[in-house]
This record gives structure tokens, C-alpha cells and sequence, in this order.
């Protein structure tokens, strides 16, 4: 049985009646109330029809409802089943969200309960009986012609669940594959839902089973389903190589190109791997690549994507983050200094210390790029470039020497320059926008 939609400017009355409340406590239903009459006005809905009538669920099983909107001439303009609000009678025998009606199984409560529709004041209602029949069969089938799908793609299959009733219900079932060959080429990701994931081509065999009254299982025979070996390529997106710093993220799609020149997303069914998982990790179902680890330099990373043996691959290079400041410091602690000290004839190590902006929640930590340069400057009288020495090596250990040749009889301070380049050798510029430099005294003894 069914109410009768009323006019919406009797629903534009009600609307203002319950949004004159409001003001004194109303809450999300006024709120809701309000932007379905909004939304009705603007669709020019001025009725609306649940599309079916005197439905029966099983105590255990689901039913989706679904209602649409009219115009005055009768005509369907929208599908109102999420802008909706749904209520049932009686609460205890089920629930009903977005009009998903869902049995409650606890005590196995039958009988028959009202359901309610509403949209911009605009009602309509209809009776849901629920039965406790007993579970006699499950049958499970498929929309292909030939029981099939390409690989790397998701399905979802049908089960046909019959009662003692003779009637068919929607009703709670796990799905399972019982044979497959080869192994492993496709399973369920989750066993209460019909929905395959494949990987690899081959054949399996699924069952669908449900639970009768009195708990025994009763499972469908097995239905054979091919994976075709249908996938011509592989693709990635983004498709060029690409830099990451420490701490970003990125999400990579995967895109298989079949036979048929068609194409399809196939991120949640390839296996996206990384050459190496310290510095690059993989989220392989949502296809999100996080940098862990970088280096100053770059460390190259091939990320693979394969799905029944097609593979393409992508390399990432995973650097550190961009960096704040600079400092030198020596190469006994990490501590930032104004001097270092150093002999005719000997060697000294100093160091880059490297501060990060605070968002990255890194600690700072001693630079180990090649891209340093180093140099000299207010030098006095007698001593020049041919006395002093800086160089950096492949690991980026700086050595800083003052040579045999150079004659002191005091000591004497002369200033010792760094700074980090960029590859068109042009100094970078830090986060906080100064470059990335310093200098120290150096003094030199005899």
C-alpha cells in the first residue's frame, strides 16, 4: 500500500512550518528537510515513487530500495535514493540507510514493518514483510556469455539463493575459490562479497555458500570461470621518471591496454613493486608510492608494475627534502662553529651540517652531496691558492689541506667559504629564501 505524493508548494508550507522550529532546537533532519525543498524547487520534483511495492527480505538479507522524483506530468527527472530521508515503523526488525533495508537476524523476528520515504516534505510508503524461510540451494552464475573475463580485470558474480519457500531472497553468502589453474591467479578480497580480483590468466572454480536455520552450510556447485589471456600492455602514470623528495607521496596508475584496443584501470589488480623498499615503499592497492629514504644526490628506484607477466617499469629518484640552511661545522660533533683550526702541512675534514624546514619532522644531519664547493678568500700577504687545497670526493668527505710549501712564522686567519649548487652551478636557494652558504675563520699555524 502507498501513500500518494502531495504538491511541493504544500511541502514548501510544511518546509517553513518545520524550519520556523529550527531557531528553538531544530536539528539535522530540519536541516536536511530544508535542502531537499531547495533541491525540489530547483528540479521542479513535485512528487516522488518508491519503484517497487510490498517487498519481502529475509530476516538475514538486504534489499536495496530505490525512489525517484516526478515532475507534474508524471515524469521521472531524478533519482532521489541518497538525498532521501528513510524510516521503518519498527525499528527492532531492521535498519534502512540511503534505502538499503537490512534484515535484523538476532532473534529472527518476521512480521511486517512500514517503510517511509520522504523528500522535500513529499511522502510515499510501502510494506516490507520478513520471512525466516529456510535456506535449500545456492546457484552461482555470471552476465558473460562464456563464463569469462579478461585478466587483470574485477567481476562480480550472481548467486541465486532459493528457500523452502520456493522464493528467492537476497541473503548473506562467502564466496570462495575451490580450484584454480594455475594457483593463485585470482581471489576474493573480501570473501562476503561476489567480487573477483584477478592477476593472472587461467581457470578457477567458485562456490558461494550460506548458512540454514539450523547453521549447516549449503554451498552452490562449482562454477567454472576463465581468465582470458587478453592484456597486451602495460602502462604507468605518470610515465616519465620522476624526483620524489623524502616524505612526499605520489599515487601511480596503472593501465592495461587489451586486444581489443580497449583499455582499463587495473592499479588494485597489477603488483607494483620497488627496487628498494628503504628508500621507496609501495601501497600496491591504492597504487601510492611514499619517499622514505632519500640521499642529497638522488637514489634511483625502479618502481615495476606487472599483471600476468606484462610488466613496464618507471624509476623515481628519491631525494632529501628541500633544505633550510647550511652550516660548517668540524668533523669532531655537529655543532655549528665560528673557527677551525689547522697547521701548515696537515689536513682537516670539516663538514656541511643540513637543517630542514620543521614540517618535515626530520632531524638535522651532516651532507653527503658532491654539489658542495669550496673556497678560500681574505688572504694575506704570502699566501695564495698554490698553498691551500679543497676537495670533495665521490661520498662528499670534504678535505681541506694547507700545503708544505707555504712559510709561516705566526699564525694567521683566513676565511673558508662553502655553498651548494645547483646542476646549471648556480647557488641554491633555501626554503627560507637565502642561499645555501656560510663561511668560518680559519686559522692556520705554523
Amino acid at each position: 500500500m502507498r501513500s500518494k505524493g502531495f504538491h511541493l508548494s504544500l511541502a514548501l508550507i510544511a518546509s517553513v512550518g518545520l524550519i520556523t522550529l529550527t531557531g528553538c532546537g531544530g536539528g539535522d533532519g530540519d536541516s536536511a528537510r530544508f535542502s531537499q525543498t531547495v533541491d525540489a524547487t530547483k528540479n521542479t520534483v513535485t512528487q516522488i515513487a518508491l519503484t517497487e511495492d510490498n517487498i519481502t527480505v529475509h530476516v538475514q538479507g538486504t534489499h536495496q530500495f530505490k525512489v525517484n522524483g516526478l515532475n507534474a506530468e508524471g515524469k521521472i527527472i531524478a533519482d532521489l535514493t541518497s538525498k532521501a530521508s528513510w524510516e521503518l515503523s519498527d525499528k527492532k526488525l531492521g535498519t534502512i540507510k540511503n534505502g538499503l533495508f537490512e534484515g535484523k537476524n538476532t532473534k529472527g523476528d518476521t512480521g511486517e514493518v512500514k517503510l517511509l520515504v520522504s523528500y522535500a516534505g513529499i511522502t510515499d510508503e510501502t510494506m516490507v514483510t520478513l520471512t525466516d524461510a529456510n535456506l535449500k540451494s545456492v546457484a552461482v552464475s555470471h552476465d558473460s556469455a562464456n563464463a569469462s573475463v579478461d585478466v587483470c580485470k574485477n567481476t562480480s558474480f550472481k548467486a541465486t539463493s532459493t528457500f523452502d519457500d520456493g522464493k528467492s531472497y537476497e541473503f548473506p553468502l562467502t564466496w570462495k575459490i575451490t580450484g584454480s589453474t594455475p594457483v593463485n591467479i585470482a581471489s576474493f578480497p573480501d570473501v562476503n562479497s561476489s567480487t573477483l580480483s584477478t592477476k593472472k590468466n587461467g581457470v578457477i572454480n567458485v562456490t558461494a555458500t550460506g548458512l540454514d536455520n539450523d547453521k549447516k552450510e549449503i554451498s552452490s556447485p562449482e562454477f567454472q570461470f576463465t581468465i582470458a589471456a587478453n592484456l597486451a600492455s602495460v602502462d604507468l602514470t605518470p610515465s616519465e621518471s620522476f624526483e620524489l623528495r623524502q616524505g612526499q607521496k605520489k599515487t601511480i596508475k596503472v593501465t592495461g591496454t587489451y586486444r581489443d584496443t580497449s583499455t582499463a584501470d587495473i592499479t588494485k589488480n597489477a603488483s607494483l613493486t620497488s627496487s628498494n623498499t628503504s628508500a621507496l615503499t609501495v601501497n600496491s592497492t591504492t597504487g601510492e608510492i611514499t619517499a622514505a629514504d632519500g640521499s642529497a644526490e638522488g637514489t634511483d628506484v625502479t618502481l615495476t608494475a606487472d599483471c600476468d607477466g606484462i610488466t613496464k617499469t618507471l624509476v623515481v629518484k628519491v631525494t632529501k627534502p628541500d633544505i633550510q640552511k647550511i652550516e660548517i661545522i668540524s668533523s669532531a660533533n655537529t655543532n655549528a662553529t665560528e673557527s677551525l683550526s689547522i697547521s701548515v702541512g696537515s689536513k682537516i675534514n670539516p663538514r656541511i651540517k643540513v637543517t630542514y624546514p620543521t614540517t618535515t619532522n626530520l632531524d638535522p644531519e651532516v651532507y653527503k652531496g658532491t654539489n658542495s664547493e669550496w673556497t678560500f678568500t681574505n688572504l694575506p700577504t704570502g699566501i695564495d691558492a698554490n698553498n691551500l687545497a679543497a676537495t670533495v670526493n665521490a661520498n662528499g668527505e670534504v678535505t681541506v689541506e694547507v700545503k708544505d710549501s707555504l712559510t709561516l712564522t705566526t699564525s694567521t686567519i683566513i676565511t673558508l667559504n662553502t655553498r651548494l649548487f645547483d646542476k646549471n652551478n648556480k647557488t641554491i636557494i633555501g626554503t627560507d629564501g637565502s642561499e645555501l652558504k656560510d663561511s668560518i675563520q680559519l686559522t692556520i699555524s705554523p
